[in-house]
């Protein structure tokens, strides 16, 4: 992130500072990790509509997408 002296500090905070918007629930079974991702902030009825799901072969070591 570039230096900005036009916005307040709040404004140029890092991404992971802020707080996530999204649970994760991660489950292992015969080596295949399964985790499931959905929102913080919405019912229990849309939360069943409003997820995505990876297992272990979608994820990708970020130091070989750097």
């Amino acid at each position: 992130m570039s230096y900005s002296p036009n916005k307040t500090p709040r404004e140029r905070r890092s991404p992971t500072d802020r707080p996530s918007r999204l649970q994760h629930v991660t489950v292992e079974r015969d080596d295949v990790a399964v985790c499931t991702m959905f929102p913080t902030d919405v019912s229990e009825n849309a939360m069943s509509t409003q997820w995505l799901t990876a297992t272990t072969d979608s994820f990708v070591a970020l130091e070989r997408r750097r």
